[in-house]
């Protein structure tokens, strides 16, 4: 009996230092998001005049960017996407509201070639990208076992390579002009994984590498007037989602733009939205694995997925 109680006791005590420690990072990681928001505020720099670069731009998300960065005085909004028709209906949106040039492209960015094409034609036409927002996705839902190999390498190309080929191809440019910046829209699904999307997971975690280690490549470098950052928006009622039922902090696709903007003028790193997500991101470091599916059960998470995968 001896030797259980004095596991016991151990355990226990494991169990409260670490939840002390993780009263104490949260804390010190809320005082310091707030001491980082104060002193950015006061540089925040203006995308008024700026060459937007945006993909995945016909709907969604990539959209509310366009008709966002038209607001905030872009001077010219290039948009990709597969779509000619909801392209050139986005386009007119953006010349609606003020003097933003706007100019549209077919692009699959899920094919290297074709990507470095348009680029070139881009460039010829336009003129140096000072901001590039790599936008565009793709979902499909299923277990490993149940998803074409077809379907992951197109998962794995649009949403993570693609990155690779549109930043290398702006980049140079940026450096030597040492000003641009990038961006990445990921999601919090690549910070934590949820069952049944395995290959959007995958390629979403990539995804957040990539943009940790370009700025950390390109500070070292001492490139610091190129900005990196990496948006993880949690669920977003956007119609590749729409068959996911979750309502629990689910975004809107101008929510995530706006908060998008305001993060590029703050020079962010890293935005995770909504904001409580942040928690969720430090437990799951903590915590032992057993409770993050335990919270995915309890909150319905689970069935959710199902769901979605039995639809698509």
């Amino acid at each position: 009996m001896a030797p259980f109680l004095t596991r016991l006791l151990k355990a226990l005590c494991e169990s409260s230092l670490r939840i002390l420690l993780l009263f104490f990072v949260v804390l010190f990681r809320s005082c310091q998001f707030v001491c980082v928001r104060v002193l950015r505020a006061e540089r925040r720099k203006s995308v008024s005049g700026e060459t937007v670069l945006i993909t995945g731009a016909s709907r969604g998300i990539g959209r509310c960017l366009a008709l966002e960065f038209a607001k905030h005085g872009a001077d010219t909004i290039v948009l990709w996407g597969r779509n000619e028709e909801k392209l050139s209906s986005v386009k007119k949106e953006v010349e609606e509201i003020g003097t933003s040039r706007c100019h549209f492209y077919r692009c699959d960015v899920g094919d290297r070639q074709q990507v470095y094409r348009t680029i070139q034609k881009v460039q010829e036409d336009v003129g140096t990208i000072t901001i590039l927002v790599n936008n565009a996705g793709v979902v499909h839902g299923g277990t490993l076992l149940e998803t074409k190999d077809d379907k992951i390498e197109e998962t794995l190309r649009v949403n993570t390579l693609s990155h690779f080929w549109t930043t290398k191809s702006v980049l140079p440019t940026m450096i030597a002009r040492r000003r641009g910046h990038v961006v990445g829209i990921a999601s919090t699904l690549g910070l934590f994984a949820l069952p049944g999307v395995s290959d959007y997971v995958t390629s979403k975690f990539s995804l957040v590498g990539f943009y940790e280690s370009l700025a950390v490549e390109l500070k070292q470098q001492g490139h610091r007037d190129v900005g990196v950052m990496c948006v993880c928006p949690g669920h977003t009622t956007t119609d590749m989602f729409k068959d996911l039922t979750t309502q629990s902090f689910s975004l809107t696709p101008q929510q995530v733009a706006e908060q998008t903007i305001e993060a590029v003028k703050t020079n962010q790193r890293r935005v995770i939205l909504p904001r409580v997500m942040h928690l969720t991101w430090i437990l799951k470091s903590w915590l032992p694995g057993s409770w993050m599916w335990n919270t995915l059960y309890v909150t319905g998470a689970l069935k959710d997925m199902e769901k979605f995968c039995t639809k698509r």
